[in-house]
């Protein structure tokens, strides 16, 4: 510990500089601020140094701790939703969230810790040497950690998990996909969020929704980018479908609209985390879904308290006027 001690003028400062030179050792010791008439003292030898300056005028300061005042970016998108809200209920724990998409950079600050498991199917498993990162943003968005710095997911207490089926230019094979599903089966995943899409319809990718539906999963999809009908895996009845809005709660006019939409979420100049630690603006359903699919992790983490569902309901009641809430 230290003290802080101050002379009222510059002759007072200047008796101390003389003082100091009569003692070698607390004169090392001590740091001096000198446009500032302030030397600083290790406390052990305050008392020295009070006998060594006499009667000379001074003011002695405690070294008191003194915090930033920072603190985490709460995205417009998370705060629309409403999840700051509940994180005196909950921020999501013990809830495991599967992400299906380009990979989760898992060192950046503010996903450190949170990406428990990982499975590589893209590329026939073999993965690729460069991570894009689309998968990052929807991570952040779903479940960026509170640490005082950076932004702040829905649902920051999560247990995320990386399926990389998609390569860095943005594609993936339905068996990777599906393959990725069938991990999350038998994995025990609560949530899958799959912010991608097809115009085609698949049956090898239907059963495997079907499947994850049975075992329980809560499938969470983007509506699709085309600004006309839902795409799949959207399109199935067994998935939240999603679509994208803007900060006047108006539909996006990229958004995928129409019948078997269930429910929109901000889509819209979403930051969220990026790799190489840094962060990103992005539009689309695909930042519409992570919304959703960190709202549904609320929802799961609360049940226990009989709360559940008045998060989603209350979400509803927001967006009454744009889309309606999962059912």
């Amino acid at each position: 510990m230290q003290k802080l001690i101050t002379f009222p003028s510059k002759k007072a400062f200047s008796f101390c500089l003389d003082c100091l030179k009569k003692n070698e050792l607390l004169k090392l010791n001590t740091r001096q601020c000198g446009a500032l008439r302030t030397v600083i003292v290790p406390e052990d030898d305050v008392e020295e140094f009070r006998k060594l300056i006499g009667k000379n005028k001074y003011q002695v300061s405690e070294n008191v701790q003194v915090r930033l005042h920072r603190t985490d970016e709460v995205p417009w998108g998370v705060e629309r939703v409403g999840a700051p809200n509940y994180w005196n209920q909950t921020q999501g724990q013990g809830i495991k969230v599967a992400v299906i998409d380009t990979g989760i950079s898992s060192r950046h600050p503010d996903l450190r810790g949170q990406v428990k498991g990982r499975l590589v199917t893209a590329n026939e498993g073999m993965g690729y040497a460069q991570m894009e990162g689309h998968g990052t943003h929807v991570a952040g968005t779903i479940a960026a950690v509170a640490n005082k710095k950076g932004i702040v997911g829905v649902a920051p207490a999560v247990e995320l998990y990386d399926i990389r089926a998609f390569g860095p230019d943005g594609t993936a094979s339905i068996a990777d996909i599906v393959e990725g599903i069938n991990w999350a089966v038998e994995n025990g995943m609560h949530i899958i969020n799959m912010s991608f899409g097809t115009s085609e319809n698949n049956y090898a990718m239907q059963n495997a929704i079907k499947q994850a539906a049975r075992a329980g999963i809560i499938m969470v999809a983007s509506a699709g980018n085309n600004g006309g009908a839902l795409e799949y895996p959207a399109a199935y009845k067994e998935v939240v479908a999603v679509g994208a809005i803007d900060k006047e709660n108006k539909l996006a006019s990229f958004s995928s609209r129409g019948r078997g939409m269930n429910v929109v979420a901000p889509g819209v100049g979403i930051k969220s985390t990026w790799t190489n630690g840094t962060y990103r603006v992005l539009d689309g359903t695909s930042m519409a879904a992570a919304h959703i699919s960190g709202l549904y992790a609320l929802m799961l983490a609360n049940q226990n308290k009989g709360r559940g569902r008045q998060i989603l309901r209350g979400y509803g009641r927001v967006f009454k006027n744009a889309g309606r809430a999962p059912s």
